[in-house]
């Protein structure tokens, strides 16, 4: 099983400790580590430091967070399912073109009482290079979206994805039907 101190140590070799908020790491391995939101080349950071952890063993899943300060949000906006998914178009598969609704990454979406909206997603394939691009993404669309209070992305590979996840239409228009 990891332990703290070993994912602390390739915190400490991949971002300067200062933009480190928080470090933590339960009995089942997962790690979560929130980083400042000035953190510099932050997407580099995100990538290079979720790479890295990973290297570790026992570790579970990794989540790394940024904090985030929402202004400005309507607290009286009616969320809904039809318009947290429409938002989520917008962000498209670089390697394949077709965004991440119709491709069949999001497995699941709740929006909890406090207007968190809680996204169950995965990737075309558990190597893919854009992971963190792509959760940020998904991320960032969600947190547009005015009456969001905030957003927790989760990244399962169960069930695997297949080509049969993408939507009827983009079916169609990539021939698989």
């Amino acid at each position: 099983m990891v332990t703290k101190e070993e994912v602390e140590r390739v915190i400490r070799e991949t971002v300067d400790e200062k933009f480190v908020k928080s470090v933590e790491v339960d009995g089942e391995g997962n790690v979560r580590v929130t980083l400042a939101k000035d953190t510099p080349n932050i997407d580099d950071v995100l990538i290079k430091l979720h790479s890295e952890i990973g290297k570790l063993e026992g570790v579970g899943m990794i989540t790394i967070d940024r904090e985030r300060r929402r202004e400005g949000n309507e607290e009286n906006v009616q969320l809904t399912e039809e318009m947290i998914l429409e938002k989520l178009k917008e962000v498209i598969d670089p390697e394949i073109g077709i965004d991440v609704v119709n491709l069949g990454l999001i497995y699941e979406l709740k929006i909890r009482p406090d207007n968190t909206v809680y996204i169950k997603m995965t990737m075309t394939t558990p190597g893919c290079p854009l992971t963190m691009w792509i959760l940020r993404a998904v991320e960032d669309k969600i947190l547009e979206i005015p009456g969001v209070k905030d957003a927790e992305i989760e990244l399962t590979f169960d069930p695997p994805w297949n080509p049969d996840m993408v939507s009827e239409e983009y079916k169609k228009k990539l021939g698989l039907l």
